[in-house]
């Protein structure tokens, strides 16, 4: 229920405070093509991928579309967490991928739509904390790196990243707190980007987490940030400033 646009709204409706983004911020996030969307409008780069919900008709037409050779991913809309995802290297492979991805989705959040976007086969994996107080006040506290996974499931965390230059991490910062700033971030929440290591300089948008997530604790152990009583004390109407965490 954390990202759920839904039960913020009838929180909102019931007089009850939702300790998390907006209705409108977690719609947007909630939904990967229009994430991407706003990545773009705030020239933030994106995956190279379609616009939006795709069959397995289009996502074929996509696929032949990349260079000989080259894999893509069908990724779930509403998904998350890996669910409702699929490394696909050759036409053939489109069919059943396509359902199956469907399926978890469907399952997973309640929607089928799936979307497709180039596989970027070796990449960080790097993830930037965000807190704002729904006024256009955003910070960052620093980053993490999950590029150890199994199954696209993060295994291991660590903060700061090892393997970005302080290049790149002033400007994988900087453009999630662009895109924070841009809906008025309120709470916390988690933006994530994929480097590529054959080019370090190159960096993409992938997906928000707008919510507390749970590896929080390993930003909170190396900045001294207590996240959830910062989350907490939002929700009830403290500011950044208030809160001494103006950047």
């Amino acid at each position: 229920l954390s990202e759920s646009a839904e039960f913020a709204r009838r929180c909102a409706e019931a007089g009850v405070s939702f300790v998390g983004p907006s209705v409108e911020t977690l719609e947007i996030f909630g939904d990967k093509a229009r994430a991407k969307a706003l990545a773009q409008e705030q020239g933030v780069p994106v995956v190279p991928g379609s616009e939006g919900a795709v069959t397995a008709g289009q996502a074929r037409e996509f696929l032949e579309s990349l260079p000989q050779g080259t894999p893509m991913l069908i990724k779930a809309i509403a998904g998350g967490g890996g669910r409702g995802m699929r490394i696909v290297t050759s036409a053939d492979e489109i069919a059943q991928a396509h359902k199956r991805c469907q399926s978890e989705a469907r399952r997973a959040f309640g929607s089928d739509a799936v979307y497709v976007e180039r596989l970027i086969p070796r990449a960080r994996h790097v993830e930037v904390q965000i807190v704002g107080d729904g006024s256009g006040a955003v910070s960052h506290i620093g980053e993490r790196e999950c590029s150890v996974q199994r199954r696209h499931q993060k295994l291991v965390e660590i903060a700061p990243s090892p393997s970005i230059t302080p290049a790149v991490r002033e400007a994988v910062t900087a453009a999630a707190v662009r895109l924070a700033q841009a809906v008025n971030f309120r709470s916390l929440g988690t933006f994530e980007f994929l480097v590529d290591e054959s080019n370090d300089r190159d960096f993409f948008f992938i997906e928000t987490n707008a919510r507390l997530q749970v590896e929080h604790t390993v930003t909170e152990e190396v900045s001294g940030i207590d996240l959830v009583q910062a989350q907490l004390r939002i929700a009830a109407g403290d500011t950044l400033a208030g809160l001494q965490l103006e950047q």
